[in-house]
């Protein structure tokens, strides 16, 4: 399907006030959404909702020992994770850059999500779009790349359209990732702290922040 004709689909919305409400609503209801985050295009449901996870797992044929990344913003983190100073500052100094934080999760994030580990990851976003989400969503919201396990990660419209079957509602717009790689993670709850995944940001963008960082891509991901 070309990019002209995507928006004739119903489940498929611009990235405007009527595209972001109806998100919002789907995924509220726990509903699965595809969205464009800062990285690339994202499946993203509740993540407090077992039966909506198990959905995305299924979309994803994904392992379950793999758990997902909750998406939050300043104002939610603190419900979500235990922060501590490397954090703190990293969320200060970095975010809403493409920086996913590993740390240890609060009750509010239920045991199962996490494949029954203390920890989760969580990142933030810039974009219009997952920002409003995030904000207006009253659960936490998890977010994944859009893509098959072991696949290449989707960056347009036309590529992820190929799961509209799979999910609730789509909004589609190319000019938001702007990174087209997935976000770089650091484990906050050891010390010194280590860059469990390479992408997005640098090692060198970060060690600006935390000059104490390390890289050691051989860490369990969250």
């Amino acid at each position: 399907m070309c990019s002209d004709t995507l928006f004739h689909h119903p489940k498929v919305y611009a990235s405007d006030e009527r595209g972001i409400a109806k998100a919002v609503e789907v995924l509220s209801a726990g509903g699965v959404a595809i969205l464009p985050a800062d990285t690339v295009y994202g499946f993203f449901a509740s993540a407090v909702r077992r039966e909506s996870v198990e959905r995305v797992y299924r979309i994803k044929n994904r392992e379950k020992r793999k758990p997902f990344v909750i998406y939050t913003n300043r104002e939610k983190v603190a419900g979500i994770v235990e922060l501590n100073e490397t954090a703190e500052r990293l969320i200060e100094r970095v975010w809403p850059k493409a920086l996913s934080l590993i740390l240890p999760k609060k009750p509010a994030v239920p045991d199962w999500f996490t494949n029954h580990q203390p920890t989760v990851a969580v990142m933030t976003a810039q974009n219009r779009v997952v920002a409003r989400v995030i904000a207006e969503v009253g659960e936490p919201i998890l977010g994944t790349t859009c893509n098959l396990s072991g696949e290449p990660e989707l960056k347009k419209a036309e590529e992820v359209f190929r799961f509209i079957d799979d999910v609730d509602v789509m909004i589609a717009d190319d000019a938001i990732p702007v990174y087209n790689r997935p976000s770089t993670m650091v484990d906050c709850t050891v010390w010194p702290p280590k860059i469990a995944r390479l992408s997005s940001l640098s090692y060198e963008e970060l060690k600006e922040v935390i000059p104490e960082l390390e890289i050691d891509l051989g860490r369990r991901l969250a």
